[in-house]
């Protein structure tokens, strides 16, 4: 790290020139909360973001867990995937205000 000084009437300057160390999100160490069980920063945001969906059609696979979200683009509906009937999980739309039994209530009050 190289510093200098010049100090003049009325003006002073100071230069760093600061070395910045590139790291890779993967050799970050974290520790595992909620529902995230990596234990480096890319692991992390890599579970984080499989949580979150936006796109046209359901999602399905393996990666889809209870708890996931999914915006669909094409309706502007918002889901949430859960269990439904015992062993059966199905993406449910929440509706604010809605108090059908085919959707989820949000109610915004209760944050």
């Amino acid at each position: 790290m190289a510093i200098s000084i010049e100090i003049a009437p009325y003006m002073t300057t100071v230069t760093a020139n600061l070395a910045v160390v590139d790291v890779a999100a993967s050799s970050v160490i974290v520790t595992p909360s909620g529902s995230i069980t990596a234990t480096d920063l890319q692991t992390a945001l890599d579970q984080l973001a499989s949580q979150s969906y936006q796109q046209s059609a359901a999602p399905t696979g393996s990666n889809v867990d209870q708890g996931d979200t999914w915006y669909n683009t094409d309706t502007e509906q918002f889901y949430v995937y859960r269990e439904t009937s015992p062993g059966t999980l199905e993406w449910v739309p929440i509706i604010l205000g809605n108090s059908g039994q085919d959707s989820d209530t949000l109610d915004a009050g209760a944050f």
